[in-house]
């Protein structure tokens, strides 16, 4: 199925990593980098190189948070708006192949224990 996914967005060039990222950056703008690792459950680095990736592209932009200068705020870039509709159609199909006979009900009973079974590893390697 991501490799039907990666067909339908090889011509915007990005890999599977990025869109994630920029998809999730959208939906989310203003978090700091360590905010999205964490709501990606993607380790600091990787993101860092990612985020830097994508800012290459301008797809992505980066902003000091006026409240710690240590802390860079996450925001899309000017080319992102651009290529969001080939993404979100490019999701439609992929989300309709994987609930392809699943009820609304069970659909949603999937996303809970999906969620709570993330939950549970999370905890259980923080401890």
């Amino acid at each position: 199925m991501r490799k039907g996914f990666d067909r339908r967005v090889r011509s915007l060039g990005l890999t599977r990593p990025q869109w994630r990222v920029l998809v999730y950056v959208m939906q989310n703008e203003g978090l700091s980098q360590s905010m999205l690792a964490r709501a990606m459950d993607i380790e600091r680095a990787p993101v860092g190189q990612l985020l830097r990736a994508l800012e290459a592209l301008r797809l992505v932009r980066r902003v000091r948070s006026s409240a710690d200068q240590r802390e860079w705020l996450i925001y899309g870039g000017e080319g992102s708006r651009d290529m969001m509709p080939q993404l979100v159609e490019a999701a439609s199909w992929l989300r309709g192949v994987y609930f392809q006979g699943l009820t609304r009900s069970e659909e949603q009973m999937l996303h809970r224990i999906l969620e709570r079974m993330r939950s549970n590893l999370s905890y259980e390697l923080e401890r």
